[in-house]
C-alpha cells in the first residue's frame, strides 16, 4: 500500500508541479501576493519578489503562528529541498540541516541576517535545538551557493531566521502555553510595543518534556528510562531612531537547555547527559536616505557545550569510571555594507566583513589508572576571516533583469580567495518567471580540523560551483503558482579524515569531490474555503575518492537523505472561526551506517521507506484568542531516521494562544 501511493504522489508531483503547503507546513500567507512580497535575504536589503532570480522560500508569521506544537526543526523538514535529519526523534537530538544533499555545516543560519555558527563544533554548524520556534515571525530560505552575500558555510544556501518584533502597539503582550505527548508542556510571553521613534520586545520561552528514551531498545527487553529534556530562551531587542534617517538597534538572546542522552545506538545510560548554552548579544545603526542605505552591525556569539557521564548506571570498567568533555566556542562578527540606489531600476551594494573566532575544548576522565586530561586552548585555535564584497541589482530592463556579484575573502590561515554570482532572469506580465543561476561558494577548515591534535593548518577552503535553472507561473490573482527548479552542485577538495600509520593516527586532509543534483516541484491552488499544497523534491548524489594506485572510485554517499521526498497539505475553513489541515509526507529509503561498539565494525544498513499522516486544527475563541490542536504521526508509524534510535510515535500539542 505505501508503494502504491508513494508512486502516485511522485507522479502528482510531476503531472501537476509544485503546490507550496499551506497552514501550519505552508510556506506562504494565506492572501499574499508572492510577487509583490518584500523579502530580505536574497539582496541584504528589501526587494520584491518580482526583482530577484534566486529561489527564495518564505514562511510567514501566519504559518508559524499555526506552528506552535512543533519545533523549528519539524517545520523547516517538510520544506522543499530540505531534510533536518533527527526532527522527528526525541527533544534535544542532534538536527543535521541538509539542503539539496548538501552535508552538515554546507548550510548557513541566520538570525537577522547575522550568520550563526559554533567554532566549537566539528562542523561549525549551529545547534538548532537552541532556537525557539515562538520567538520566530517569519523565515526566509535562499538555496544555492550564496557565498557571495553571506560568505563561509553558505555552499548549499541560507535560513534566515527573522525574530518577532511586529508589535503594533505601544503596549502589547503575546502569550502561548501548550501540553501534549511524552510530558510534554511549553509556554512563551511576549511583551513588546512600537511607538513613532522607539520599538522594543522581550520574550521568555520554556520547553519541558519527560521525552522517552532515544536509544532503541532492539531486543525489547525493557529496562530503558526515559530521556528528558529542559530548555529556557530569553531574548530582548530595541531600536531608537535618533534622528530623521538614523536608527540605533541593540539586540540580546540567551539560550540554554539539558537533556538526557544514551551512550549510542541501542545502548541506553541513565546518566549520560549533554547541556548546551549559547549567548548573543549585539549592536548596530542604520543610515537611510534617499539615494543610500548604510547598515552596521557587531555580534558577539558565545556557545558552551558539555557531555558528562558518570558510568554509575552501568558496570564500570577500569577504564570508563567518569567522563566529562567541555566544548568552547566564540566569534566576533563585525560588518558594514551600504546599498546605493539608482532610481527604480538599479541598485549597487558594497560591503566588508571581519569574523574571528576560537575554541576551547577540554576532556577529563578518571579511571583505575588515575585522571586523564587533553585540552586544546582557546590561544592555539584563534582564526580570522577578512572579506569584500560587491552586488550590481538591475531591473526592469523590459523584462529583463539580473544580478551580478563577487566577493574577495582573507583567511589567517589558507590566504586569500573570491567567488561570484550571477542571477539574469526575464519576468512576463507578473505571471511567468524564468531565471538562471550560476555561482561560487565556499566553506572555511574549521577550527578543529585546523588546530587539533588531528588538524591540518595546511587546509584549503572547500569550494563549490552551483548551477540552477527553473521558471515558476502565476494565475493572474496569484492564488495558484507554480515553480519548478534544476539544480546540480559540484564541490572540490572536500576535506576528509583520514588514518594514518604514525602518530597521532590520523589527519584531516582535502581529499574528496562531491557532486550533487536534483529537482524540486513545488506549488500551491487555493479556493474560498479550501487550500491545495505540494512541494517534491528529488537529489541524487555522488563523491569521488582518489586512490593510492592512481585510480579514482566514485560511490553514492548521502547519508540518512532520501533520493525522494514528497510532501502534501489540505487546508479547509470549516467555518468562519474554525480551521483544519491535513498533512502527508512520504520518504523514500535511505542508507545509514552502523558502527558496532562490541564488533568495533562499520557496516551500511538501508532504512525503510515511511509515510506520516499529521491533523492540525484551530478554533478562534475571540479575534485574538485561539485554541489549537496538533496531531502528529496519525498512523503511529514506527520511522527510522537514525538507525538505532527512537522517533516520536502518535502524539499531539494542545494549547492556547491569544494577543492582548
Amino acid at each position: 500500500m505505501f508503494k502504491a501511493f508513494n508512486t502516485l504522489a511522485l507522479a502528482l508531483g510531476l503531472c501537476a508541479g509544485p503546490v507550496f503547503l499551506f497552514s501550519q507546513n505552508s510556506t506562504t500567507a494565506d492572501s499574499i501576493k508572492q510577487l509583490d512580497q518584500v523579502v530580505i535575504t536574497a539582496t541584504k536589503h528589501e526587494r520584491k519578489q518580482s526583482q530577484t532570480g534566486k529561489v527564495l522560500t518564505v514562511i510567514s508569521a501566519e504559518v508559524l503562528e499555526r506552528s506552535s506544537g512543533q519545533t523549528l526543526a519539524d517545520l523547516l523538514n517538510r520544506q522543499v529541498g530540505i531534510i533536518i535529519n533527527g526532527a522527528q526523534n526525541n527533544l534535544g537530538t542532534n538536527q543535521s540541516v541538509y539542503i539539496r544533499g548538501a552535508g552538515i555545516g554546507y548550510s548557513l543560519i541566520l538570525l537577522d541576517g547575522i550568520p550563526l555558527y559554533d567554532p566549537s563544533n566539528l562542523s561549525n554548524n549551529f545547534d538548532l535545538n537552541l532556537i525557539p520556534i515562538d520567538q520566530i515571525e517569519r523565515i526566509e530560505i535562499l538555496k544555492g551557493g550564496q557565498s557571495t552575500l553571506y560568505g563561509s558555510d553558505a555552499l548549499a544556501g541560507v535560513i534566515n531566521i527573522i525574530s518577532k518584533k511586529s508589535f503594533q502597539k505601544p503596549l502589547e503582550l503575546q502569550a502561548l502555553v501548550g501540553a501534549g505527548s511524552y510530558g510534554t508542556w511549553k509556554g512563551n510571553l511576549s511583551l513588546g510595543g512600537q511607538t513613532e521613534k522607539t520599538s522594543y520586545s522581550a520574550q521568555y520561552s520554556h520547553l519541558n518534556s519527560q521525552g522517552f528514551s532515544s536509544a532503541l531498545d532492539e531486543k525489547e527487553l525493557g529496562g530503558f528510562d526515559k530521556d528528558g529534556f529542559v530548555e529556557n530562551n530569553l531574548s530582548a531587542q530595541l531600536k531608537q531612531r535618533i534622528v530623521p534617517g538614523l536608527l540605533l538597534k541593540g539586540m540580546f538572546n540567551y539560550n540554554t537547555y539539558t537533556a538526557d542522552i544514551d551512550a549510542g545506538a541501542f545502548v541506553d545510560d541513565r546518566d549520560y547527559i549533554t547541556a548546551s548554552n549559547n549567548l548573543l548579544g549585539g549592536a548596530g545603526l542604520v543610515f537611510d536616505k534617499q539615494y543610500l542605505r548604510l547598515t552596521v552591525n557587531y555580534v558577539y556569539n558565545a556557545t558552551e557545550r558539555i557531555f558528562e557521564d558518570d558510568s554509575t548506571s552501568v558496570p564500570a570498567t577500569a577504564f570508563d569510571k567518569y567522563s566529562r568533555t567541555d566544548y568552547q566556542g566564540k566569534s566576533n562578527f563585525l560588518e558594514a555594507y551600504g546599498n546605493f540606489k539608482f532610481g527604480q531600476k538599479m541598485d549597487f551594494l558594497l560591503g566588508i566583513e571581519n569574523r574571528s573566532q576560537n575554541m576551547n575544548q577540554l576532556y577529563r576522565s578518571i579511571s583505575d589508572f588515575g585522571e586523564y586530561l587533553d585540552e586544546l586552548k582557546a590561544d592555539f585555535t584563534q582564526s580570522n576571516l577578512l572579506s569584500t564584497y560587491a552586488s550590481l541589482n538591475v531591473s526592469k530592463l523590459g523584462i529583463f533583469g539580473f544580478e551580478v556579484g563577487g566577493r574577495f575573502n582573507q583567511h589567517s590561515e589558507f590566504g586569500t580567495f573570491t567567488t561570484y554570482n550571477a542571477n539574469p532572469y526575464i519576468l512576463l506580465n507578473q505571471q511567468f518567471k524564468a531565471f538562471i543561476n550560476l555561482s561560487s561558494s565556499f566553506k572555511a577548515p574549521t577550527q578543529y580540523q585546523l588546530f587539533s591534535a588531528y588538524g591540518n593548518q595546511e587546509l584549503r577552503p572547500e569550494t563549490g560551483t552551483n548551477f540552477e535553472a527553473g521558471a515558476q507561473w502565476f494565475s493572474k490573482d496569484q492564488t495558484t503558482q507554480f515553480r519548478a527548479v534544476y539544480f546540480q552542485r559540484s564541490l572540490q577538495d572536500v576535506i576528509i579524515f583520514r588514518s594514518t600509520s604514525a602518530p597521532p593516527f590520523g589527519q584531516y586532509l582535502n581529499f574528496n569531490q562531491q557532486d550533487d543534483a536534483g529537482l524540486e516541484l513545488e506549488g500551491q491552488m487555493q479556493w474560498t474555503k479550501l487550500k491545495l499544497g505540494f512541494n517534491y523534491t528529488y537529489v541524487d548524489g555522488k563523491v569521488t575518492t582518489a586512490l593510492s594506485s592512481g585510480r579514482d572510485t566514485t560511490y553514492f554517499n548521502l547519508l540518512r537523505r532520501p533520493k525522494h521526498a514528497v510532501n502534501l497539505n489540505i487546508g479547509y475553513s470549516l467555518s468562519k472561526n474554525w480551521e483544519a489541515s491535513l498533512s502527508v509526507r512520504s520518504v523514500s529509503k535511505r542508507i545509514d551506517n552502523y558502527f558496532d561498539n562490541s564488533s568495533f565494525e562499520s557496516s551500511e544498513v538501508e532504512l525503510d521507506p515511511y509515510l506520516t499522516l499529521d491533523l492540525y486544527q484551530e478554533y478562534r475563541i475571540k479575534p485574538n484568542l485561539k485554541v489549537f490542536l496538533d496531531l502528529r504521526n496519525l498512523s503511529n508509524q514506527k520511522l527510522v531516521d537514525l538507525y538505532g534510535y527512537n522517533s516520536r510515535r502518535f502524539n499531539f500539542m494542545l494549547g492556547l494562544q491569544g494577543k492582548f
